[in-house]
């Protein structure tokens, strides 16, 4: 329905339920020769007289009655309507759909999501975890969380969390092989390499501003943190992998970290979305969440 049309039905209903044009127009903030004309546009559009009326007198036609009926409840379901929308617009509401890693998805998430629709009970969520790299508009998600030392320009991103990483093995791997003392003595070790990586098996360090980086090898190769971490514990080899898949491994004593006087990658966990305007409440209250639950200092990195 064109707003023309609805704005003649408010002016008209306000003059008829006034009585007066003069009065109509003082409340709606317009001229009265703007509020005669739009009542009598709505007479030509409909081809009937609404209202009689002289300098004198001011009457409603049987049409008029009719009309101002209809037009009050056509305004109403309108009020109500835009009132409904605006409530969903404020409000979390409906299913998030997101995509995320398998390791940080799974490892990660799920005590988050429970306390996210804990605060939030009328959303839904549904996670997709995968490795690879989803086209959010094409496949319908409303974002993804994904871990990345960049990404690709262009894309509306959040940072939530640093995602650091660590080198560590078992101290039975360590008992029987021996204990690196500097990255450089990573060649002669078994390493856990992770596959699904540009610089797979390329190990990055630095110490006091100098940057280095060591090729490792080794008999396994996989493309998810969670089985090489498991095979380190395992006392398969050493591995390099983010604090947020190592943390319990190593309070526990089944994983020791090496080389802590040196820096190892800082990745960050970020919320990738597709508009920046108008973003649903129910992503803008996750991302906010997200970067609340977390934080700038994750709780898998203390004491670590």
């Amino acid at each position: 329905m064109a707003a023309d049309v609805l704005k003649g039905m408010l002016v008209f209903t306000k003059v008829a339920e006034l009585k007066s044009f003069a009065k109509a127009a003082d409340l709606l903030g317009m001229s009265r020769g703007m509020t005669s004309r739009y009542v009598t546009q709505v007479e030509e559009n409909l081809g009937v007289r609404l209202i009689n009326r002289t300098t004198r007198h001011f009457s409603m036609t049987e049409a008029g009655n009719t009309y101002y009926q209809k037009a009050m409840q056509i305004l109403a379901l309108v009020a109500e309507t835009e009132q409904a929308a605006a409530s969903d617009a404020s409000k979390p509401r409906g299913t998030l759909r997101i995509s995320c890693s398998v390791a940080f998805g799974g490892t990660q998430l799920g005590e988050a999501i429970s306390t996210y629709l804990q605060r939030y009970p009328d959303v839904r969520v549904e996670t997709i975890l995968c490795e690879r790299v989803v086209n959010i508009v094409d496949e319908g998600f409303d974002l993804a969380l994904r871990v990345a030392d960049d990404l690709t320009p262009g894309l509306i991103a959040r940072r939530l969390t640093p995602i650091r990483f660590v080198v560590c093995a078992s101290p039975d791997y360590l008992r029987r092989c021996g204990t690196p003392a500097t990255p450089a003595d990573l060649a002669g070790h078994e390493c856990l390499i992770f596959s699904d990586s540009d610089v797979a098996g390329e190990w990055r360090f630095r110490r006091d501003g100098v940057a280095s980086t060591v090729r490792v090898q080794g008999a396994f190769h996989g493309n998810n943190g969670n089985i090489l971490c498991n095979a380190a514990a395992g006392g398969l080899g050493i591995v390099y992998q983010p604090t947020f898949l190592t943390h319990e491994a190593l309070r526990s004593g089944r994983l020791v970290r090496l080389f802590s006087e040196w820096e190892t990658d800082t990745f960050w966990a970020y919320a990738v979305y597709p508009h920046r305007q108008f973003l649903l409440p129910k992503v803008r209250s996750f991302i906010d969440f997200m970067a609340e639950f977390f934080g700038p200092h994750p709780y898998w990195d203390e004491g670590i």
